[in-house]
C-alpha cells in the first residue's frame, strides 16, 4: 500500500483547536488569496495581515496567533522572522518563497533564522494548509516542490577526507534546522559556549561567512544530505 503524502496527511488531520493564522505582507492579491484559503478551512482561523516589524510584533502581542506567514519579499533577510521567534517562543513561522528565495543558500538562511515551514508563494490551497499544519505539528516542513533543493537534513557518512568532526557535523545539522545555540546545547548535553565554539570551527573550516553560508556549502560538499530523516 502506498504511503500517504505529507499534504494528504495534513489535509486529513483536524487539530483539537483551530490554528490562528496571520500574514506579514500587505500586497492585496496575496492577502486576499491567503485569507480565502484560511477562512475556508474549518481547522484554521484568520487573524489579520500587517506590514512591517512593529505592526507584526504588535499583532502577535495583541492576538497571539499560532502561525505567522511571512513572504520572502517582505522579510528578505529573515530578520523579522528571527525576532518574532525569539519574542514569541510558541510561534510557528511559515515562509512564502518567491523565485528570488528558492536557491539553496537562501532557503538555508531562512531555516537558520527560525522559519519552520517553506512553501512557494504561489502554492495552491492544499499545499499552503499542509505547510501551516505540519509546521505546527512537526516544527519543520518543506513543500515537496522545494525538496530537490532543501529538506530535512541528516549527516552523511564521514570519511577522513571530510573537514568536520562528527560533533561539528551534528551541530551543523541542528543549525540548519534553525536551532539556537541554547537549544543545541540542551539537545547535545553541552554548554551553549561549547556549541558556539563548534560553530566557529565549522565557519573557519568551511570558509563560510555565516551559519547559512556554512549550511549551503555543506550541501555542495555533500556533508549534509537532503534525504529525509528516518523515523523511529
Amino acid at each position: 500500500m502506498t504511503a500517504a503524502s505529507p499534504i494528504a496527511e495534513a489535509r486529513a488531520h483536524v487539530p483539537e483547536r483551530r490554528i490562528a493564522v496571520a500574514l506579514v505582507d500587505l500586497v492585496p492579491l496575496l492577502r486576499r488569496g491567503v485569507q480565502t484559503v484560511v477562512t475556508a478551512d474549518p481547522a484554521l482561523v484568520w487573524v489579520d495581515a500587517v506590514g512591517g516589524a512593529r505592526a507584526a510584533i504588535e499583532l502577535c502581542e495583541r492576538t497571539g496567533p499560532d502561525v505567522v506567514l511571512i513572504s520572502s519579499r517582505s522579510d528578505p533577510g529573515w530578520k523579522l522572522c528571527e525576532l518574532l521567534t525569539r519574542l514569541f517562543k510558541e510561534l510557528t513561522v511559515v515562509a512564502l518563497l518567491g523565485d528570488e528565495a528558492r536557491n539553496q543558500e537562501a532557503m538555508a538562511r531562512a531555516r537558520c533564522h527560525g522559519v519552520h515551514s517553506l512553501v512557494p508563494i504561489e502554492a495552491d490551497a492544499d499545499r499552503l494548509i499542509a505547510a501551516i499544519r505540519l509546521g505546527v505539528d512537526l516544527g519543520h516542513f518543506v513543500d515537496p516542490h522545494l525538496h530537490a533543493s532543501v529538506g530535512p537534513l541528516r549527516p552523511v557518512a564521514i570519511t577522513k577526507s571530510r573537514p568536520l568532526t562528527r560533533r561539528e557535523l551534528e551541530v551543523l545539522q541542528l543549525v540548519a534546522e534553525g536551532r539556537t545555540a541554547v537549544q543545541i546545547a540542551s539537545m547535545l548535553g553541552v554548554t551553549a559556549e561549547t556549541v558556539r565554539t563548534h560553530v566557529n570551527h565549522v565557519l573557519r573550516k568551511l570558509e563560510a561567512r555565516d551559519r547559512a553560508h556554512a549550511v549551503a556549502k555543506a550541501f555542495t560538499m555533500s556533508l549534509l544530505s537532503n534525504e529525509s530523516t528516518p523515523s523511529g
